[in-house]
C-alpha cells in the first residue's frame, strides 16, 4: 500500500553552479548563495565543471538539506553555457546526481538569465542578452521561447582579474575591488585607475567584438528586432564600470541591465521550474 505520493513532497530546486558562485533557488523566496571552490581547489573553469570532487563537495551539503523527511530527494534544474560539449553537460549532471538529487535537466544559461531579467521569452520578435559571468561570455538571441541563436566566449570576470593581478602585482581579492571601482571608466580621484583600465580594455574589447560580430551575422529580421528592442546585460560583468558604455558604443544598440544581473540566472531558473515540472521534463 502506498501510503503518500513522493511527487507531492518533492522539492524543486533552481541551481546555478557558476564559476566563482553557486547559487541555488527553492519556489519560495529562499536563495542561497557560497563559493564555487574547496579551499583553494575550483570546482569550476569557464563556466564548466573541472573538478567533479570538489563540486559533489560543494553540493552535497545543500542538495541534503532540500530533501523532506530526509528521504525524498530533489529534482534539480540546473544551468550550462550554450557551447558546453554533452561530455561537459553530462558531468555536470553527474556532479549533481551524485550530491543527491533524484532527477536533473539542464537549460542553457542565457534562456535562464533572459527570464530572470524580466525578458517575455514567450514573444514572436527576437530579443538578445549577453550574459558575462565570472567564466564564461554567453551571447543569445531567444524567440517564441526558444534559443535560436548563441556565441559564447570563454572567459569573463576572472580574465579582467587576473590580468590587474598581473599588471600590478597583487592577490586576485585586490584585483577585484579596483575590477569593480574602476573598470575602463578610468576615474581620476581613484590611485592606479588609468592603470587598471590599460589592463583590462584588451579583456572587454575581445568581448565587444564577439558580441558585435555574432549581432552582425544574425538575419536581418532578427537584426532589425534587436536594434528595436536593445539588448539586455546580465552576469557580474554587467556591474563593471564602463562595460554597458563600450558594448553600445560597438554595436550601436541600447544596452538595459538587469535589476539584479548577478541573479539573473538563477532567478530565471526558479520561474521556469514550474514549467518543467508541468511537462514532466526532468531526466
Amino acid at each position: 500500500m502506498v501510503f503518500f505520493n513522493v511527487e507531492q513532497w518533492r522539492q524543486h530546486v533552481a541551481l546555478d553552479v557558476g564559476t566563482a558562485t553557486t547559487r541555488i533557488a527553492t519556489g519560495n523566496s529562499q536563495l542561497f548563495e557560497l563559493p564555487s571552490r574547496i579551499g583553494a581547489t575550483k570546482a569550476l573553469r569557464n563556466g564548466v565543471v573541472v573538478n567533479g570532487d570538489a563540486a559533489y563537495r560543494i553540493l552535497h551539503p545543500i542538495l541534503e538539506c532540500r530533501r523532506v523527511f530526509g528521504i525524498v530527494k530533489p529534482s534539480i534544474l540546473g544551468c550550462a553555457p550554450t557551447d558546453a560539449s554533452e561530455q561537459e553537460r553530462g558531468l555536470l549532471a553527474d556532479c549533481i546526481m551524485k550530491a543527491g538529487a533524484a532527477s536533473v535537466s539542464i537549460i542553457p544559461e542565457p534562456l535562464a538569465a533572459a527570464v530572470g531579467a524580466g525578458l517575455d521569452v514567450s514573444s514572436p520578435y527576437a530579443q538578445m542578452v549577453v550574459d558575462i559571468g565570472e567564466g564564461v561570455t554567453d551571447c543569445a538571441v531567444i524567440r517564441s521561447g526558444r534559443l535560436v541563436a548563441s556565441y559564447a566566449l570563454r572567459g569573463g570576470c576572472c580574465r579582467m582579474r587576473e590580468a590587474i593581478a598581473a599588471r600590478h602585482s597583487i592577490s586576485e581579492d585586490a584585483a577585484d575591488l579596483l575590477l569593480r571601482d574602476c573598470g575602463i571608466n578610468a576615474p581620476e580621484d581613484v590611485l592606479g585607475s588609468i592603470a587598471v583600465a590599460a589592463a583590462v580594455k584588451p579583456v572587454l574589447e575581445e568581448i565587444a567584438d564577439g558580441v558585435d560580430t555574432f549581432l552582425r551575422d544574425l538575419p536581418d529580421e532578427w537584426g532589425c528586432d534587436i536594434i528595436y528592442g536593445g539588448i539586455c546585460l546580465t552576469g557580474g560583468g554587467a556591474l563593471i564600470p564602463g562595460v554597458r558604455r563600450l558594448l553600445e558604443e560597438r554595436t550601436g544598440v541600447n544596452i538595459t541591465r538587469a535589476r539584479n544581473p548577478r541573479r539573473a540566472v538563477v532567478e530565471g531558473a526558479r520561474a521556469i521550474l514550474p514549467v518543467v515540472v508541468m511537462l514532466n521534463r526532468w531526466k
